[in-house]
């Protein structure tokens, strides 16, 4: 890894190593609090547990500007007690259940909050059916084993329906500045908001911001929905991961590791607006920040609901590439993470009240 991205790097581990599903992201929020500059920022939440850190220009008539990282991850939640004392499971998020089984799966009890190990099971080859091993498992066959032999076991130890069930996986480094870990989805991007906050926190700005962790992605860009009502702004951004087409076995696709920032022009969601994609790149293009555009083949973001600020807002995807979405391990570029934080900072850094007429506004 090169000397210049080993802090970053730092910061991710910690992010990654950090448990918080759907619903369950405090942990992440409370990192943040930690991670950004004191006195800097004035912080909220939304009563869906968003925190929002809010930035005020001392310019009239400023333009509102938010980035919102997601800050959960997927995971799953008991969903029944076999007699055997295995747990059966529900996702929360969107998971193939072929990259977890065999697995390490982590169980915390709600009501001790005791932590408990086990695998996610499966059938062994040497005695599975014809019939299953020709077909994929499906997520209402995946079950965690604990080593419980029944389900009072279970419950004597305080394990119950809808406790939370953690992937594994550790952080690893790659070769040529790539590393892996555990909820690359999106730690990524809740570790590019922190050294955002941290780049612009003693600055002057011409524009408002927020920068906002937000919760429930995963499960329907819920966070989103309710943190952009209360911040109204003129432009948003989900800062966020996507699939690298760079992956053995990928449909055709433009993102890739180790290229930069890769900024959406459309997806099932969203078509951010043309204008604020030439601003992107003009600043690019000035800071010798690497970007490219890329239509998005599936999937998408928390733009979809910034888009719906009262009044409407003009808003982006900027995506990091991600190899092996939605498993225990994820792969991204730190080139690509550091890529991302330089052009958010340039931008906010950039934008005025008047730039934000030229540039973006309706006439």
């Amino acid at each position: 890894m090169d000397k210049k991205y080993e802090k970053l790097a730092k910061r991710l581990d910690h992010y990654m190593s950090i448990e918080a599903i759907s619903r369950f992201e405090e942990p992440v929020a409370e990192s943040l609090r930690n991670g950004i500059k004191n006195g800097a920022f004035e912080i909220s939440r939304d009563k869906l547990g968003s925190i929002i850190f809010y930035k005020k220009s001392k310019k009239a008539n400023a333009p509102k500007v938010m980035l919102a990282a997601h800050m959960d991850e997927v995971g799953y939640m008991v969903r029944t007690i076999k007699d055997n004392g295995n747990l059966m499971v529900t996702p929360i998020g969107g998971i193939w259940p072929s990259t977890v089984i065999g697995t390490k799966a982590t169980v915390v009890s709600s009501e001790t909050n005791e932590r408990f190990y086990g695998v996610f099971g499966h059938t062994s080859i040497h005695i599975i059916s014809d019939e299953k091993y020709k077909s994929a498992m499906k997520n209402d066959e995946l079950y965690v084993d604990l080593g419980f032999s029944s389900k009072k076991e279970v419950e004597e130890n305080k394990i119950n329906i809808g406790d939370k069930i953690f992937m594994s996986g550790e952080t690893i480094e790659l070769k040529n500045n790539l590393i892996g870990g555990k909820a690359m989805d999106n730690r990524a991007g809740v570790t590019a908001l922190e050294f955002i906050a941290n780049n612009i926190a003693d600055i002057d700005l011409g524009c408002d911001v927020y920068l906002v962790g937000t919760v429930q992605e995963e499960v329907g860009t819920r966070g989103a929905r309710t943190s952009v009502q209360i911040i109204n702004p003129d432009i948003a951004f989900a800062v966020d991961t996507g699939a690298a087409h760079d992956t053995t076995g990928a449909i055709e696709g433009t993102p890739v590791l180790g290229k930069g920032v890769s900024i959406l022009v459309k997806d099932g969601g969203t078509l951010p607006d043309p204008k604020l994609i030439n601003y992107l790149f003009e600043i690019s293009k000035n800071k010798n920040i690497p970007a490219y555009k890329y239509v998005a083949a599936g999937g998408g973001t928390d733009a979809a609901e910034l888009q719906y600020a009262p009044g409407g807002s003009s808003v982006m995807t900027i995506s990091i590439p991600q190899r092996y979405l939605h498993s225990p391990i994820g792969v991204a570029s730190l080139l690509d993470i550091q890529a991302t934080i330089d052009l958010m900072s340039e931008f906010i850094k950039d934008l005025t009240p008047e730039t934000y007429k030229e540039k973006i506004s309706y006439k």
